[in-house]
């Protein structure tokens, strides 16, 4: 008796998995869940035009849902690192030593929109084995560029020691080009292209390369020209001491930055895409993938001779 409920209690339940296969393929998935890694390098006034290596890593994740057979819409959520440093660049590259540098910890939310080159076919497994597409968007990135404090603040030819010194400090606070008050939030517009892997009936791998447009040259707390005035910092505040270091670790005063151009980076991913059934999802944003019924509609006109009414 227990062996015929056990192969009972098997058979159930594979023809339960069996159905549950059979029906996850008939459904037309139009949520995707991404995620994935890859590498960002700063574009801006702290860029070695000599250094193409000088890259950090940048992890993403995200939802897409497919519109229509070409484009998706989605939202990204990207954390990265940027950095620069003038310390050690070629002289021949007719640029300067200034004595800055920077790291940032950096969040983006971006919403993004993308365009196939080939459309995707009714159901969402015939999809082709490559598909580049272009991507474009607009975001937020949180960024707050920090660096390490000089041993001195260098002041017409004196050296004041930094009370500060050897520690990594945010920039932002320290008002280095007085004043430069900038905030902490910045838009971005990304835009690039990439390439999409039909990998199985529910995973793509893409890899992508987007430029960030952004609508602030403070990334790394570097944008004027000129250095400010040393009236502007009270050598009797041991906060603008440091402040001082750090504005001009050389002391030499020449050029600081390019205002003219607002600050980009760049970024290379590779990530996973799942097709999902987003059922969940569909109660929130509303009714998504097409269910397929292959059996046939009897008692309705039209459709073929399965569906004609006999009299």
């Amino acid at each position: 008796m227990k062996r015929i409920l056990l192969i009972s209690i098997l058979l159930i339940l594979g023809t339960e998995m069996f159905a549950q296969s059979f029906y996850s393929n008939r459904i037309n998935r139009r949520w995707m869940a991404t995620g994935g890694l890859g590498y960002a390098r700063s574009l801006g006034d702290l860029t070695n035009p000599g250094s193409y290596f000088d890259t950090k890593l940048n992890i993403v994740g995200g939802i897409q849902y497919r519109v229509n057979n070409r484009v998706n819409v989605g939202l990204n959520l990207m954390a990265f690192q940027l950095s620069g440093d003038d310390q050690d660049i070629d002289p021949e590259l007719n640029t300067r030593s200034r004595g800055l540098s920077f790291i940032s910890n950096n969040l983006e939310l971006s919403a993004i929109t993308s365009l196939s080159l080939f459309p995707t076919e009714t159901r969402f497994t015939q999809r082709r084995l490559f598909n580049p597409y272009v991507v474009a968007g607009i975001g937020v990135v949180l960024f707050d560029p920090r660096a390490e404090v000089p041993q001195y603040a260098i002041i017409g030819g004196d050296s004041i020691p930094a009370p500060r010194a050897g520690e990594m400090v945010s920039l932002r606070q320290y008002q280095t080009e007085r004043p430069n008050d900038y905030g902490r939030f910045a838009l971005v517009v990304p835009v690039g292209v990439g390439l999409r892997v039909k990998v199985t009936e529910f995973i793509d791998v893409t890899a992508q390369v987007s430029n960030r447009i952004t609508f602030t040259d403070y990334m790394d707390d570097v944008s004027g020209r000129g250095y400010p005035e040393r009236a502007l910092f009270d050598l009797n505040n041991p906060e603008d001491i440091t402040a001082a270091a750090l504005s001009d670790p050389t002391g030499l005063g020449e050029i600081r930055g390019n205002p003219e151009n607002n600050d980009h980076y760049f970024i290379v991913n590779v990530r996973a895409e799942f097709y999902i059934q987003g059922a969940f999802l569909n109660k929130i944003f509303g009714k998504g993938g097409k269910r397929y019924n292959i059996k046939p509609k009897r008692g309705r006109r039209g459709g073929g001779i399965f569906n004609r009414r006999r009299f």
